[in-house]
């Protein structure tokens, strides 16, 4: 044929795609205020009115959204530079701050020539989608929010009904019918934005869409930039390429947030495409912690993954791609474990309570994934690298230790609240004001309880099944007193004088499954009991170690049919080898005398074995004492300067006088 003859800013044909593409720009700009917090609604475009332009702008992309993604190399990345029709110059990027954004934008691009069709689409899609159908996602999951409470409120109005008397009656009925008509308003759009946003139709159009928009970012991070041609392939270089920390994050939010919205409703939608490019997508990222700088970003995707194990692959879930695709065998283990330390700072001051919802979802992949013989390697081969995973373990222990020190807690404060409620006649005794105050402080409790009953449940199940293939780092002196103080402490709330104070009603409302979590923490007890390590530990522990309590445990154990009589009786021979240490230990702390005040760690007032001074505070610390500390706190206890493990000084001199001491003690006795 002719060759092709470049077309000419002019004519009819360029004319109409400019006015084409200029107006959908222009919706963009004029509904770019869609995607602040709040909105006023006369100031933009309907939900509507966007939908339907998505529906158009997907029509045009759809020569290009072929299964292979042919024509992927056409979409210009230099286009935010070239185009000035979208406008992202505010827009908070992937990785890079306003200045290195003006300067990346000030520097000549790889060529001069205009941005093709194929980009103009691709980019005003991604846009439109951005103020449209993500605005009606987020609002749809705000209204379905707003209606539960909202029927949890009118529910617990009506069950107080019969209480009612006088003006109070009056006004309590006044309440109770706005409540009803805030209900059937709620429920009506409800059933509105269902007919629009849970179309199959619309949401695989825009499924094929994002599947592409996903391939395209990673053919930008793929060092040899052939995905998906040919696979991309981990780990990526540790800097990521700069047209990719120049994208606004919004794109990558967009995708996470498509795929939490078909997860969570209709996750059938998803068998209408590739799940793998998903999987790829995520555990990429995952896997790359320097690429993504927004933790809560990377959540969004961790909790992708645990929507999509929740279903069979019938239903759209994605469990076998999980136990079979490479990348996922390869990388999907080492990944979460590191953002699950990740997770433990995020910068933000909901911090704290955030770690424990991601690690949630942390612990439900593992879950899905755990029987998986590559996965166990995987885990046994991470395990190796003992400084990371020390620190995976050490926040797998903590959060073990809070989450059921404060759900117990708690069900101990529901326990008493509900013998004081059940006592009718003192109760209808007390005022109003004092039974309405207890019973919205029960509400609070319950919700509490059942929170991190379920967070504790989960944790404490990745310490039972994590220490029956992996010994070694949970032996380590920074852990092991810790792991064996706080199955100790918990074996004691369960089985010990006060376990009485447990006793609520309706338990399996907060989860709380006490013989399954004895049976959990006896099982940790019985895989790590082997090693004199840990024997050791349990007979340190001289603040909830007894003897009696295991005997309690093995005989409620053995009644429910919780554990084999050959459990119980390792669990003996377990008991017996502490109980000999115990007595060990006493006779040498007798050996020791009185020991000298600088030979004792200043935490521990343990006599040091290994004695190390801290660069800035100048303090003596045993070497174990100063290792735990810096996994959850990375500064001198001293003066709360930073510090690293490798900046400790060994102190040799106390070190040879705490051996001439202790070996002239041990032969003045002997």
């Amino acid at each position: 044929g002719s060759p092709k003859v470049k077309s000419k800013k002019s004519g009819a044909g360029y004319l109409t795609k400019e006015g084409v593409l200029g107006y959908f720009a222009t919706v963009i700009k004029l509904n770019e205020k869609r995607a602040q917090i709040q909105v006023d609604p006369l100031q933009v475009g309907t939900d509507g009115f966007l939908m339907n332009l998505t529906k158009v702008l997907l029509t045009l992309a759809d020569p290009f959204m072929d299964v292979h993604c042919s024509k992927i190399d056409r979409i210009d990345v230099d286009y935010f530079r070239k185009s000035k029709r979208i406008d992202v110059s505010q827009e908070t990027k992937i990785k890079a701050t306003q200045q290195e954004y003006d300067e990346y934008c000030s520097q000549p691009t790889r060529n001069n020539d205009a941005p093709n069709f194929i980009s103009e689409i691709f980019f005003l899609t991604i846009a439109m989608h951005h103020y449209g159908p993500l605005h009606c996602y987020e609002k749809y999951n705000n209204l379905i929010k707003d209606l539960s409470e909202l029927q949890r409120q009118y529910e617990r109005l009506r069950a107080d009904q019969p209480n009612w008397t006088g003006a109070d009656a009056v006004i309590n009925e006044e309440i109770l019918k706005r409540y009803k008509l805030q209900l059937d308003k709620g429920t009506s759009h409800k059933i509105a934005y269902d007919t629009q946003l849970l179309d199959n139709t619309a949401l695989s159009h825009s499924l094929q869409f994002y599947n592409l928009v996903i391939n395209w970012i990673l053919r930008i991070v793929d060092p040899i930039g052939k995905h998906p041609a040919q696979q991309i392939r981990l780990p990526l270089p540790k800097t990521p390429p700069e047209a990719f920390t120049m994208l606004p994050e919004y794109i990558i939010e967009d995708i996470a947030e498509f795929f939490l919205f078909i997860s969570r409703y209709v996750p059938k939608v998803a068998l209408t495409s590739s799940r793998d490019e998903l999987v790829i997508f995520i555990i990429t990222f995952l896997n790359s912690s320097t690429y993504i700088k927004n933790p809560y970003l990377k959540a969004k995707l961790v909790e992708i993954l645990f929507h999509y194990t929740l279903y069979g692959e019938n239903e759209g879930g994605i469990g076998a791609i999980l136990l079979t695709h490479p990348i996922s065998l390869n990388h999907l283990m080492p990944s979460l474990m590191q953002f699950y330390v990740e997770v433990e700072q995020t910068g933000a001051h909901t911090q704290f309570y955030d770690k424990f919802n991601i690690r949630y979802n942390i612990s439900q992949i593992f879950k899905a994934i755990w029987n998986n013989h590559a996965h166990k390697e995987r885990l046994k081969e991470e395990s190796l690298k003992t400084e990371s995973f020390v620190r995976f373990a050490n926040l797998l222990m903590n959060d073990a230790t809070y989450l059921l020190d404060e759900s117990l807690t708690k069900l101990s404060e529901i326990h008493n609240i509900q013998i004081e409620m059940d006592d009718r006649e003192t109760w209808d005794r007390q005022t109003p004001q004092h039974r309405q105050e207890r019973e919205g402080l029960l509400r609070s409790l319950e919700r509490q309880a059942t929170s991190y009953m379920a967070l504790g449940n989960e944790t404490v199940h990745m310490l039972e099944y994590m220490t029956s293939e992996v010994v070694d780092p949970f032996l380590t002196p920074e852990i092991v007193d810790r792991l064996a103080a706080m199955l100790d402490y918990n074996l004691v709330s369960l089985v010990g004088p006060k376990c009485t104070e447990l006793k609520v009603k309706n338990r399996e409302k907060y989860r709380f499954q006490p013989r399954e979590l004895l049976s959990q923490l006896v099982s940790i007890y019985l895989n790590l009991g082997k090693h004199k390590e840990f024997v050791q530990a349990v007979a340190r522990d001289g603040r909830s170690y007894s003897k009696n309590h295991f005997s309690r445990a093995a005989g409620i154990l053995l009644n429910r049919g919780l554990k084999s009589d050959k459990d119980v009786a390792e669990l003996e021979k377990f008991v017996n080898e502490v109980e000999e240490f115990i007595k060990a230990q006493a006779a040498g702390e007798e050996e020791l005398g009185e020991i000298p005040d600088e030979f004792l760690d200043p935490l521990m007032y343990s006599i040091m074995e290994d004695p190390v001074i801290l660069p800035e505070s100048r303090v003596t610390i045993d070497r174990s004492t100063i290792t735990t500390h810096l996994l959850s706190d990375t500064t001198d206890p001293f003066n709360r300067k930073p510090l690293t493990i490798d900046q400790v000084i060994p102190n040799t001199e106390l070190k040879e006088r705490i051996i001439a001491y202790r070996n002239k003690r041990q032969n003045r006795n002997s």
